[in-house]
């Protein structure tokens, strides 16, 4: 639709015979008025409603009604604002529905307009002609007239939704072509490898008879319910055929579980899932299926189904999900859209909605991918090394892990140099995302993992390193090979990483000894000992001498160095508040006339900590963290001001933190000025400038 020239229309207004209206109609809430013109040579209705409020006629709004769109002005505003919604919606007919009326026409003429339209609307688009009240004369209520609306609008809502799934449907089904068909032996596979183990010996012993699903030959029973081949010199002497037992079939070599064919079968319905890669091009396809097999009617020759409920399109960009499902809230079963992978709808059964573990069909993935835009994605290599390869068969115990790996190598390519060097277990944690450090996509491994040529020597020899091995040659930078091969087996204590705590040591003493001391000692927690260490270092001992470094009883030292530490600590907190005190003091005295640090303005005033405790208590009554910035304000790298009011001088308020500027004010648990305190702060913030601006002769103090 043309809104330009739509908009383009005079507005309405309402006449006085509209008012006279309300007066024979006072319960409705919209008086409507109708025209009908030509817009750009397109037959256009034009609806006008007025909100009847408190006997007053207010214009609402305006819809423009065309053959196959309509569009709604809102009135309310002088700016050209548009909506989409229904009318029925606008109004609120829902809601006024079960309480009576919601809109009146403002005349005969006008209704008639209105259903003119509708009556050419519905004879140029219904088989049937169900609207015939025009031809037989008979009077249309604004109820029913509200209903023709709304059927209309429905119609024309109806045609873009169906314009919508249409073109989403043509997006899919082209990414559908590329798709062909499955190889030839693809039943064969199901039955050898994706059901190779889904096979059982079923028993009668009335009969005294046995039949294996596997290998398909008939045994008999003996009195001891071993099985023999009648023909074949083949038996099991040493198993017992018993209901959920497990028995050696004699001719597969292989344990099955025996059924009793009087027991029910209703349980033995089996689903697996498989996975295929194909391309197309450059775009690498992959597809999942579903299979079943049901021993439930005949166990002789069960009942194998397969369905494709899942597919993907990998390009070199991105990665799209489709699934066979019902399209959108239609009944059309389809390749829809499949936007989340993390698919959590376990629906009964659950292993026929989502995959929980999948066969790869692929047995040469390497020439699959070859051409195609993960061609050095190293794929194989990660299917083979670390998924798990077990001969023919590859289960696949995340179902999604070849997708999965395809979205993670797009966007860390480097997966393919650590595969290629046999860096699995780093490859493993890049994929999991756990615990990696910052690698970037270098061009040689050493550029990707951040290390020099004597560390990636150092992990080569390892054989298949860790994340962890990388993280202690990077904080290490240089290390001995005998170094490095303890700490790898020194385990993290809870978050903290514990071989930089060893490699710390090397300015004192070397990572053998502080290894062999914690052995010796017993101690359980190598944090312990790093703590006790961190006391030694604080409170100034001798960290060369082995006897402070090793004590004989290290228990005992560390109970009697943590009393020392605790003393020490509440000295030296006894020493920062009086050097603290001191500073404030000082400056208070320095700014004793200064106008600025003794603001006092509507109801607020200004000014400085008098003691360290005051710091301490603000932070804790408004809960933020301005008691930790004792060390900041020592240093002069910021100064702290608490602004109070008058009516309660030594209850905390707010608290300023003044750097050249005002860094931030914040209240309790940190929340913004309000509009009071922050007039108060800009003026102080003004005078300050001021203050600090001037030659420091002409300052009124300091």
């Amino acid at each position: 639709m043309d809104k330009r020239a739509l908009s383009a229309i005079p507005r309405p207004v309402f006449t006085d015979k509209n008012k006279e209206m309300l007066l024979l109609v006072p319960h409705i809430s919209y008086l409507a008025t109708a025209s009908r013109q030509e817009v750009n040579g397109i037959d256009t209705l034009i609806i006008n409603f007025f909100h009847a409020e408190e006997r007053e006629l207010k214009p609402a709004f305006r819809t423009f009604c065309q053959p196959d769109d309509y569009i709604t002005q809102d009135l309310t505003t002088d700016k050209t604002k548009w909506k989409t919604g229904a009318i029925n919606y606008l109004t609120g007919y829902l809601y006024w529905y079960r309480n009576g009326g919601n809109i009146a026409v403002a005349s005969v003429e006008e209704r008639e307009i209105i259903l003119g339209f509708l009556y050419e609307f519905k004879k140029r688009h219904d088989t049937k002609d169900y609207d015939r009240c025009m031809e037989q004369g008979r009077s249309v209520t604004d109820t029913e007239l509200e209903d023709r609306i709304d059927e209309y609008q429905d119609k024309i809502k109806e045609w873009k939704l169906q314009e919508k799934h249409n073109k989403e449907k043509a997006e899919i089904d082209l990414h559908m072509e590329k798709f062909g068909d499955v190889p030839k032996d693809y039943d064969r596979f199901v039955r050898e490898k994706v059901f190779g183990e889904e096979h059982y010996i079923f028993y009668s012993t009335a009969n005294k008879s046995a039949y294996c699903t596997s290998c398909e030959l008939d045994f008999e029973l003996d009195k001891e319910k071993h099985l023999r081949h009648k023909k074949i010199p083949i038996w099991n002497d040493v198993d017992k055929v018993k209901h959920n037992h497990t028995v050696l079939c004699p001719y597969c070599g292989k344990y099955f579980k025996c059924k009793s064919e009087s027991m029910s079968r209703q349980s033995l319905f089996a689903v697996q899932w498989s996975v295929l890669i194909q391309k197309h091009e450059e775009d690498v396809l992959v597809r999942y299926f579903c299979h079943t097999k049901d021993f439930r009617i005949n166990y002789r020759n069960p009942e194998i189904t397969t369905m494709e409920k899942f597919r993907t399109v990998h390009t070199a960009e991105k990665a799209k999900d489709f699934e066979w499902a019902r399209f959108k809230s239609t009944y059309d079963y389809r390749w829809c859209i499949f936007h989340d992978r993390k698919y959590s709808g376990w629906c009964p059964p659950a292993e026929i909605t989502v995959p929980r573990s999948a066969v790869l069909y692929n047995e040469n993935l390497l020439k699959t991918v070859s051409g195609t835009c993960m061609k050095y994605s190293a794929v194989d290599i990660y299917i083979d090394k670390i998924v798990n390869n077990s001969n023919w068969r590859i289960l696949l115990n995340k179902p999604w892990t070849i997708d999965w790996y395809f979205n993670q190598y797009r966007k860390t390519p480097y997966l393919e140099q650590l595969l290629k060097i046999g860096f699995y277990k780093i490859a493993q944690s890049v994929m999991e995302d756990h615990n990696c450090p910052e690698f970037q996509n270098g061009k040689t491994v050493l550029e990707t993992l951040g290390i020099n040529k004597l560390q990636f020597n150092m992990l080569r020899e390892v054989g298949n390193p860790t994340v962890r091995d990388v993280m202690i040659l990077r904080y290490a930078k240089e290390i001995r090979q005998e170094d490095f091969k303890l700490l790898r087996y020194i385990h993290d204590d809870g978050y903290d990483k514990m071989y930089e705590k060893y490699l710390d040591m090397r300015q004192y003493t070397t990572i053998y000894k502080v290894d062999k001391y914690i052995n010796k000692q017993r101690i359980k927690h190598d944090a312990d000992y790093f703590d006790y260490i961190r006391w030694l270092e604080k409170m100034g001992y001798d960290m060369r001498n082995e006897f402070n470094l090793f004590p004989r009883n290290f228990r005992r030292a560390h109970d009697e160095m943590s009393k020392q530490y605790m003393k020490f600590k509440d000295k030296q907190a006894r020493e920062d508040a009086k050097r603290f005190n001191r500073l404030l003091r000082k400056l208070r005295k320095e700014t004793a006339e200064v106008e600025a640090m003794n603001l006092n303005i509507d109801g607020l005033f200004i000014r400085l900590p008098n003691k360290l405790e005051e710091l301490k208590e603000e932070g804790e009554s408004l809960h933020h963290c301005v008691g930790t910035y004792m060390e900041k304000v020592e240093k002069g790298e910021t100064m702290i001001f608490f602004i109070r009011q008058k009516a309660a001088p030594e209850k905390p308020f707010y608290t300023l933190e003044w750097h050249g500027r005002v860094v931030q004010c914040r209240g309790s648990h940190n929340c913004d000025m309000t509009p009071e305190v922050k007039t108060f702060v800009e003026i102080f913030e003004k005078k300050m400038a001021e203050y600090e601006a001037a030659p420091k002769k002409q300052r009124k103090a300091g």
